[in-house]
């Protein structure tokens, strides 16, 4: 009975991947999330025996620590793998560029705190707290949900100058993951940065600004691949990355993979 832990599954992908793991009554699934009332996720697991909802909050040190042995419980002990999805952004800063960055501390730290409180510190205690669980697990796979913005050479191409303080903290969780497959290699324990593509998560109406930029992004993504015809929906991009997770061998681990399973094709 394969078990996987979700961060961030109240909504978006992160709940997209507990929808479709949840459709096979063989796998456990754990749904970190940090407001289990959430209504969305928990009318999910209503009418899914094997998903548990645990709370847990990724900036939190003794919180993540409490929801790794929350599920230690439910699983008894092994944990086969774990996708740590959670992602927070400044939305008033996203379209900044580095020569648009004040000259003002507090403005700065407010638009990288987010990022890489959830990317990079997150990515770290979330890591820690379910690595023993992780050490049981038969299949032994981390994927931290990553995107080829963080990817240098993808910003050459596509020319992408905008959205700092996420592709950095992104950059990071990719060299951070590297780092864990390094070190977690001896004992068997594959890691992955995973790109979903670009995915629809929007909820409800798009409101002008959004629409607006998201042609413009449309227009900057085009340049690296010409053939792009827009966003793709949630339950493709988790079908794809679970294909890929599945695949994932130490051979890719360490690498920042496309939801496509490769390096290359980020759409």
């Amino acid at each position: 009975m394969p078990s996987y832990a979700i961060t961030g599954a109240s909504k978006g992908i992160g709940r997209e991947f507990v929808r479709q793991l949840a459709a096979n009554p063989t796998n456990t699934v754990l749904a970190i999330v940090r407001d289990p009332d959430s209504p969305d996720i928990s009318e999910l697991a209503s009418h899914h025996p094997n998903v548990h909802i645990i709370q847990g909050d990724v900036t939190d040190p003794k919180s993540i620590l409490e929801a790794a042995s929350a599920a230690e419980a439910v699983t008894g002990g092994p944990l086969d793998v774990l996708i740590h999805n959670s992602n927070a952004v400044d939305m008033a800063s996203m379209s900044s560029t580095p020569t648009q960055i004040p000259f003002d501390s507090r403005a700065v730290r407010t638009m990288f705190d987010l990022p890489f409180s959830t990317a990079i510190y997150g990515g770290l205690w979330t890591t820690n707290a379910f690595l023993p669980l992780i050490e049981r697990g038969v299949r032994k796979k981390i994927v931290h949900i990553s995107s080829a913005m963080g990817d240098c050479a993808f910003i050459r191409k596509s020319g992408v100058s905008d959205a700092v303080a996420y592709a950095v903290a992104k950059a990071g969780m990719n060299v951070q993951v590297a780092k864990y497959a390094a070190e977690l290699a001896p004992k068997g324990i594959k890691v992955v940065a995973l790109s979903p593509g670009w995915v629809d998560t929007w909820e409800g109406e798009k409101p002008e600004p959004v629409v607006h930029a998201q042609q413009v992004m449309l227009k900057q993504f085009q340049t690296a691949e010409p053939t792009l015809k827009g966003q793709i929906q949630p339950e493709e991009s988790v079908k794809k990355c679970l294909q890929a997770i599945g695949h994932l061998d130490m051979g890719s681990s360490g690498l920042l993979l496309s939801h496509n399973g490769d390096t290359e094709r980020w759409f």
